[in-house]
């Protein structure tokens, strides 16, 4: 073996990378073969009649199809889900409260157990601090998606915010270092504390949005859906709130003041924008109030608007009521669920694929994406992407559709010094190419990664490397081959028992 290129380049990737690499998953599924191009593409189609009721009938001779600006022929339309459908479960663990939480895991409970079984599912929270964070997937075990759902989506509410409208719970003693001021002074800071954490509760969900945004680019080649459950963004945090004093008392020196408000477009235009990076994202957004309408639309505490807002942009559908109401609902949308295969592609150039999808009939509304991302191909992405990827198979992260051919292997691991030598076994028709060498410390419980990459040449079956132990972390390591798109990741083997 000769080293002719060593980069050390060493990150600290933190918690948003922590964050996308952290959704458990079966590496085996993940791994896909490379096939030739050009490919058969899908997209999914949601249709409804003007009354709202699903349109079950469908043909592929009921709609005309537009690619990159092009009429499109012999594509295909069949009904229902495939294993190509991807549902991503998300829910706002950080500002509903447990009984709202409770309520959007019964609907939750309801999509899951009614779906096609080859449909694959991801569970993810929006947690305080954290934002958007992986809980499983993705899976086609409805078993095992249902108990982690049960388990490890837990409200994380802050105790110090406000009873808001639509939680129907009362908070306990919300201010507590005001309780001895007079009730004029209380009165005030219990404004300016609830409108603070209304700006968090915006601010939490805007950039998981964005984040989401990252993770669905993993799957170019899924039909994306996005079940948000969320009471959304309060009123009282769209709004600027100013105060003026227009006379003071001479005799008494009290204040005469006005509070002005104004909408805050800055963080409007921050939440357009998110709804409108989820259009372009290949994804259709289905939103789902568990709050309803437990408050009005133009009560400060209610979010309904911002989720009206994000459903508009994103154009994404919106959900309310009770929970048998929205259960029915979501599973008559499901009746009008088709998957739309494509005719293989022309290699069209620019980030994305422009797609149109019209019906016929002027009586049958559809909803479906319009923009294809282009597969995404191991060898053809810059370092630090391919790095990414591989920090996410060897964390049991967030690999997403990729041609990659990913398997475990038994490695040799002996003390040599300060450093553990590992040597591995290669595949016999790769055992004299170039390989990179990914070595990955997990700091346990602080959502640091760190990555060193050695580039080498092997001149045989095995390939020998070192690596240095650290304390309090977790050590992997990964052998890429990436033209072939072959990844060995390196694991002990298994020494009898003295």
């Amino acid at each position: 073996m000769r080293i002719f290129k060593d980069t050390r380049a060493t990150l600290s990737l933190g918690i948003a990378v922590a964050c996308l690499c952290g959704v458990a998953t079966a590496l085996g599924r993940q791994a896909t073969e490379q096939k030739p191009q050009p490919e058969r593409r899908t997209t999914p189609i949601y249709a409804t009649h003007k009354d709202g009721t699903p349109a079950a009938d469908l043909t592929a001779a009921d709609l005309e199809v537009q690619v990159g600006g092009s009429p499109v022929d012999g594509f295909a339309l069949a009904k229902g889900g495939s294993q190509h459908k991807l549902v991503i479960l998300i829910f706002d663990t950080a500002t509903i409260s447990s009984n709202l939480l409770s309520k959007s895991k019964k609907i939750a409970e309801k999509t899951i157990t009614q779906a096609d079984g080859r449909v694959r599912f991801i569970v993810m929270t929006i947690d305080p601090g954290a934002g958007l964070r992986p809980v499983c997937g993705p899976s086609t075990d409805k078993g095992f998606v249902l108990g982690t759902m049960a388990k490890s989506v837990v409200s994380k509410q802050s105790e110090y915010f406000r009873s808001r409208a639509t939680s129907d719970t009362g908070i306990r003693d919300a201010y507590p270092e005001w309780r001895d001021n007079p009730s004029a002074k209380m009165s005030q800071e219990e404004k300016k504390r609830d409108h603070q954490q209304d700006r968090e509760v915006g601010t939490i969900i805007i950039t998981s949005l964005w984040t989401l945004n990252s993770i669905l680019a993993r799957f170019p080649q899924s039909d994306k859906v996005v079940h948000l459950y969320s009471c959304g963004i309060p009123l009282g945090a769209t709004v600027n709130r100013s105060k003026f004093t227009l006379d003071t008392n001479p005799n008494t020196g009290s204040e005469h003041n006005v509070e002005l408000s104004s909408p805050d477009a800055v963080i409007i235009d921050q939440f357009k924008a998110a709804g409108q990076s989820i259009r372009k994202s290949s994804a259709l957004l289905f939103l789902i109030n568990p709050g309803g309408t437990r408050a009005g639309q133009d009560d400060s505490t209610s979010g309904e608007g911002s989720l009206h807002m994000l459903a508009n942009e994103s154009g994404g559908r919106y959900f309310e009521g009770a929970d048998k109401d929205i259960v029915e609902a979501l599973s008559a949308t499901e009746q009008g669920y088709y998957e739309l295969s494509l005719p293989p592609l022309p290699d069209i150039p620019g980030p994305q694929i422009a797609i149109e999808v019209r019906s016929k009939n002027p009586e049958v509304m559809l909803a479906t994406v319009s923009q294809l991302d282009h597969i995404r191909r191991f060898a053809e992405m810059a370092a630090q992407e391919k790095q990414a990827v591989i920090v996410s198979v060897l964390t049991d992260g967030l690999v997403g559709d990729i041609d990659l051919k990913i398997t475990r292997i038994a490695v040799d691991i002996q003390g040599a010094g300060d450093e553990l030598q590992l040597t591995a076994q290669l595949p016999f028709e790769l055992s004299q190419s170039e390989w990179d060498i990914y070595k990955v410390w997990s700091e346990r419980g602080k959502g640091v990664v760190t990555v060193e990459k050695e580039h080498v040449l092997s001149s045989g079956p095995l390939l020998s490397f070192g690596m240095m132990p650290r304390e309090n972390t977790v050590q992997n390591a990964a052998l890429v081959h990436a033209k072939s798109g072959t990844v060995l990741v390196c694991q002990g083997k298994d020494r009898p028992k003295e």
